[in-house]
């Protein structure tokens, strides 16, 4: 087992990103461009099976990791046509040997079957190719590390190669094959039969009118069956793509031998296989896959040597567990100790503590001398507030404001009694007139000295000489 199939083994069994279409023509092989790989366009084989052929120019160009699709040619399998069975879509695959059982010489073990229905009568086209073929070429693959897709037939491919043309005729010869026409109905295989007493080449030095004539014969006798068995459908045009042949001349000389329209499949007369590597590369998901799931052999995950592998991780598992829980435990007994020997020391701590703290204990005559101690302290203590409120007025004394009065002199204002302490400023006085009185009160927001002195009483009034007083207080007097 080489290295790169080694490590195949541990990747995933999903497909792979990356596919490469393979085209098997009886003289080459064709392949598909696939970006990642430096196969070349075709490769021809003789004396080799094509599956040799195959896996040898896969090797040779470090082919692997990749997803394999393979369009057989028409000599690799046989078609059969049946009735449409009674039976659910789901069982139809795996019941198809049996139902062909009376149409084929090998055991019905022996062949892999798919079939697709066809769009005349109850009846579906069914396909068949050896099983053996199959699984060598599946086992080969996966030496090299390759992944088989699908195996396809050429007739339904051939199907598609007309592009948006859905209904046509297609002559058809491959290098080193025989002449086929086939109809394709909504691009299914509908019919196709082999002409045979007609030999290459139709073209060229060595080409005779007679050959031309006998296979225009031939398909005119196809495309007249047709139109009696597809009279729902119409079958007006014929593709030609022949090997080894001019297709246009062809094309040409069919056009005016038949009743349909005939044309080249390509204008740069291509080969048969190159053609169909193209449209293999664009097709959409193929009916026809003769690469069942149940060839695929299946992994035992319950092998002895499984089992073994198994039983031997649990126990490295268990005796890793064991020896870290171990070890745990052991840290665990450490820490607890360790723990336990500080909480003794604490504990002799918390009893020193209390010892101790029972000696600073204060005592009842000690808590009521603290109690009467305070309460002298907060009596000295508002007395001094008292003492420094009054010292405070004391230092401000009242000759500021006697000066700031005489400043605000007036000769429409003239003061009788002035009384003043603390918190009072009462005045009491004579005015010239009425509005005199607050002109006057106002002025003292100018003076630093009465500034923010207001009063809470005003009283006008005339004496007996019918001349107004006035009386201003900064407190109301209690009734």
């Amino acid at each position: 087992m080489n290295i790169q199939s080694l490590i195949g083994k541990f990747k995933t069994n999903k497909q792979t990103a990356a596919s490469l279409g393979v085209v098997v023509q009886p003289s080459a092989l064709f392949f598909s461009a696939t970006s990642g790989t430096e196969l070349p366009q075709h490769v021809t084989f003789d004396n080799v099976s094509w599956q040799e052929a195959l896996i040898k120019v896969l090797r040779e160009n470090n082919v692997t990791d990749l997803s394999l699709n393979i369009v057989l040619h028409s000599n690799l399998y046989q078609t059969y046509q049946i009735e449409q069975p009674n039976l659910p879509d789901e069982e139809l695959s795996s019941a198809l040997p049996f139902l062909l059982k009376d149409l084929i010489a090998e055991r019905v073990t022996d062949i892999v079957a798919d079939s697709i229905a066809l769009p005349m009568g109850n009846k579906r086209q069914v396909y068949v190719v050896q099983r053996a073929l199959i699984k060598e070429l599946y086992s080969a693959l996966q030496k090299i590390n390759i992944e088989l897709n699908q195996v396809l037939v050429e007739d339904e491919v051939w199907g598609h190669s007309a592009g948006e043309l859905a209904n046509f005729l297609l002559l058809q010869r491959s290098k080193r094959g025989q002449f086929k026409v086939s109809a394709f109905v909504n691009s299914q295989c509908a019919f196709q039969r082999t002409i045979r007493g007609v030999t290459p080449p139709l073209t060229g030095v060595a080409a005779s009118v007679l050959q031309l004539d006998g296979i225009a014969l031939e398909l005119q006798r196809s495309v007249d069956y047709l139109s009696s068995q597809l009279r729902g459908t119409s079958l007006h045009q014929m593709q030609v793509c022949c090997d080894e042949e001019d297709q246009q001349e062809i094309a040409q000389a069919l056009s005016e031998r038949l009743s349909v329209k005939v044309s080249a499949l390509t204008e740069s007369n291509q080969e048969s296989g190159h053609v169909l590597a193209a449209v293999l590369g664009v097709m959409g998901e193929a009916q026809v896959n003769l690469f069942p799931a149940d060839i695929k052999p299946k992994k035992n995950h319950f092998s002895l040597q499984n089992v073994v592998a198994g039983w031997a991780v649990v126990a490295v598992t268990l005796l890793l567990s064991a020896g870290y829980l171990h070890y745990q435990k052991s840290q665990l007994t450490e820490d607890l100790q360790l723990v336990r020997s500080q909480e003794s020391e604490f504990r002799q701590q918390v009893a020193s503590l209390n010892e101790r703290l029972k000696e600073h204990k204060p005592t009842a005559a000690k808590v009521a001398a603290v109690a009467r101690l305070k309460l002298e302290i907060e009596a000295k203590t508002n007395s001094l507030d008292a003492v420094g409120e009054f010292d405070e007025s004391q230092q401000l004394g009242y000759s500021g404001i006697m000066r700031s009065l005489a400043e605000l002199g007036r000769n429409d204002i003239s003061l009788s009694s002035i009384h003043i302490d603390a918190t009072r400023l009462d005045l009491q006085g004579l005015a010239r007139e009425a509005k005199a009185i607050p002109n006057w009160v106002n002025q003292f927001k100018h003076e630093l000295n009465l500034v923010g002195r207001t009063f809470e009483k005003l009283k006008i009034g005339r004496n007996e000489q019918d001349i107004i007083v006035f009386e201003l207080k900064t407190k109301r007097e209690k009734k």
